[in-house]
């Protein structure tokens, strides 16, 4: 989809903080690059750019821009920049024939508002208005400045900046059919060169529609007091769901508050690498700290650099600078980190509790050395084994207390907290070590548990997300196999020089196709073949409906529909027959689709057709069929295939390379194991 960005304007209320107000920076990126990245991320792939003050400069940002993102982006010269911001759109006219997204330069957002509205149907001649409803928007709208929205039947009344009885706020984004360049001539007949002109002459005509943003967060930067209003959006935006829960609750407060903004306002070219070295030099010097004897100095440092560590990744994500290096480099500096801080508190329990007896124990060098050494390599291996598995396996563990980064932060709190104990006596600091020894080699062999299970009761469902199922008919969901075999035999001994169980055996091997295809196949080119198939296409449409549904087709489609998993049939068969199958046996309502044969509309077209027209990730649907032809109608698709053993053995679909169940009531079961299984590990895509 196509995206115009109005960039024109002068910003006059933020002069103060650079000449061209969409060349600002915020947290150490543009204004306007902020918008093209964020549009960016929700799938859009090219820009045009409306300029008009400091358009030199804008043009070289974003010629520098293009390149850098490897993005095309077109210019378009608007003169009468210090007029209304209609006139900016409407220099787009010409070169915007089909829907397009339209966005401001100095608005900050959300990509999940861009990601929903790009995918609204919006009929010629329409636009459609991303609003605000909930009063949460108060927290991102100036109330006073903001252009309100009069909404009744999702459909736009009035929208202006002096509106008293408005219920919803104009976030500044747009869905436009090429209509609006028409509303804007009008409006501009009559004396208003303004967008909301432009949106004022559809309303009247009934093609003005608005979309709730909902809770998404969106800025208008008009002022310093917005700009604010844009970073601690931005700042909110970095705490993940991964986070553990001293990260969340501790770390971010002070990584968010203090550090971050400290770092990006002493060096504004600071990279998340710097951050990722300075976490780790903070480290190394708490080891040393230890070291020396000063173990509550060592402690504040231990805690210091946990903060740091988790900068690295704010900065990277404000300044979108997020790498596969970056991510490898910090894991790196971080396992190297931990060790020095843990060396370093073995010196110092040597020297100060070594071969003493404290609460009637002797603790000896050897057993403190152990105790410390289990901890390192406990440590180490953590991070090791969750590698391992995304390269092994395929997955990351996650979920309770065995979920990979979720854990470092807890771990050096604890040694936080020992240190700061050393007040009162040194082996607090041998207590949080013993701890954690503990902790992370019970975390290694509970992973190695649940990775053999999940190794020895693996199957592809259990490896993997999925989101739909498309189901073939004959024999898979309709009992109708033996029935379309005894005909089809019958027909072709009567017709042809063919034994039954030559007969037999020819029709089954290639059942999957369409019975006009299968008899080419079978008897090329033969005279009969145009009859036969006109008889059993009449006896399949006449007879068919006698043959019900296997039992275990309704429950199976009720639990996978319950898990909101998508289902969809496809046939060889008619489409007119499937569809009056369906609606006989009443499982029209579990399916978001029934499709059939129709000419050139075969299974391969079929599923094609399904996974473009409802937007489904390939890799995330699964075709489930009871014939080894059935297989090759993914092929090249991505999608996984399952073989249903009715017809078949399931040596025959391994032979070709096949997963299989014995029913759809086993497939069910392969769910609910993934189900299982699922709440430990998330796959790696």
């Amino acid at each position: 989809m196509k995206c115009l960005i109005i960039a024109a304007g002068k910003g006059s209320r933020l002069r103060h903080m650079g000449e061209s107000k969409p060349l600002i920076p915020i947290l150490g990126v543009s204004l306007i690059e902020r918008v093209i990245r964020t549009a960016l991320k929700a799938g859009v792939g090219d820009f045009y750019v409306t300029i008009g003050y400091q358009a030199d400069k804008v043009s070289a940002f974003l010629d520098e821009l293009a390149q850098r993102l490897r993005i095309r982006i077109t210019l378009v010269v608007n003169q009468d920049w210090e007029k209304e911001n209609g006139l900016s759109v409407l220099k787009a006219k010409g070169q915007l024939c089909e829907p397009f997204l339209l966005l401001m330069a100095d608005h900050v957002l959300d990509k999940s508002i861009l990601v929903r509205l790009k995918d609204e149907r919006i009929a010629d001649g329409e636009v459609i208005l991303a609003v605000a409803h909930s009063s949460e928007s108060k927290k991102f709208a100036d109330a006073d400045e903001a252009t309100k929205v009069v909404v009744e039947e999702h459909r736009i009344v009035e929208i202006g900046k002096n509106i008293r009885n408005a219920n919803a706020f104009d976030t500044g984004i747009f869905l436009c059919s090429p209509a609006i360049f028409s509303a804007l001539e009008k409006s501009l007949e009559n004396g208003d060169s303004s967008l909301s002109g432009g949106i004022r002459v559809l309303a009247q005509q009934g093609k003005a529609r608005v979309f709730d943003v909902g809770d998404s967060c969106w800025v208008d930067v008009d002022d310093e007091k917005q700009l604010r209003r844009a970073e601690k959006l931005l700042y909110q935006k970095l705490i993940k769901p991964s986070d553990g829960l001293i990260a969340r609750y501790i770390n971010r407060r002070f990584s968010i508050g203090v550090f971050t903004p400290l770092l990006l306002k002493l060096h504004k070219g600071i990279t998340p690498n710097q951050v990722s070295l300075l976490s780790f030099i903070i480290g190394a010097l708490s080891g040393l700290f230890f070291m020396m004897g000063y173990a509550l100095a060592g402690a504040v440092m231990i805690q210091i650099s946990s903060i740091v560590d988790g900068c690295d990744g704010e900065v990277a994500r404000l300044k979108y600078m997020e790498s596969r290096f970056g991510d490898f480099l910090d894991a790196v500096l971080d396992r190297y980190a931990d060790g020095f801080i843990l060396l370093g508190i073995l010196s110092y329990l040597l020297t100060e509790i070594g071969s003493q007896s404290i609460l009637g124990i002797y603790w000896s060098p050897a057993v403190i050395s152990v105790i410390v050494i289990f901890a390192i390599i406990g440590h180490l291996m953590v991070s090791y084994t969750s590698a391992k598995a995304v390269v092994d396996f395929g997955y990351r563990y996650r979920g309770r207390w065995i979920a990979a980064g979720r854990g470092r932060d807890i771990r050096l709190f604890q040694l936080f907290v020992g240190g700061l104990m050393t007040y009162f006596h040194p082996i607090f600091a041998l207590l949080a070590v013993l701890i954690i020894a503990v902790q992370t080699n019970a975390i290694v062999l509970r992973r190695i548990f649940l990775s053999w299970n999940w190794s020895r009761k693996g199957h592809f469902l259990i490896k993997g997300k999925i989101e739909a199922v498309i189901f073939d008919f004959d024999g898979t969901v309709a009992n109708t196999m033996p029935f379309l075999t005894a005909l089809a035999v019958k027909l072709m001994t009567e017709n042809y020089n063919i034994s039954r169980s030559e007969a037999q055996k020819r029709y089954l091997v290639s059942t999957g196709m369409d019975f006009a295809s299968q008899i080419e196949l079978i008897f090329p080119g033969h005279p009969s073949n145009h009859d036969v198939v006109s008889r059993f296409e009449f006896m399949r449409e006449k007879d068919i409906l006698a043959y019900s549904l296997f039992p275990e087709v309704v429950p199976a489609f009720k639990y996978f529909v319950s898990k909101k998993v998508r289902l969809f049939v496809c046939s060889s068969t008619r489409q007119e027959i499937v569809k009056r199958y369906v609606r006989f046996y009443k499982i029209e309502n579990l399916l978001e689709g029934s499709f059939g044969y129709r000419g050139g509309f075969g299974k391969g077209e079929q599923i094609a057709f399904i996974i473009r027209n409802y937007q489904l990730n390939p890799k995330e649907v699964l075709f489930v069929g009871d014939s080894l032809k059935d297989i090759d109608y993914v092929n090249g698709k991505g999608t996984a295939f399952m073989g249903i053993t009715r017809m078949f053995r399931k040596a025959d679909f391994g032979r070709i390379g096949a997963s299989s169940a014995g029913s759809l009531t086993d497939l069910a079961r392969l769910f609910k194991q993934y189900e299982k299984y699922s709440h430990y590990f998330e796959e790696i895509r």
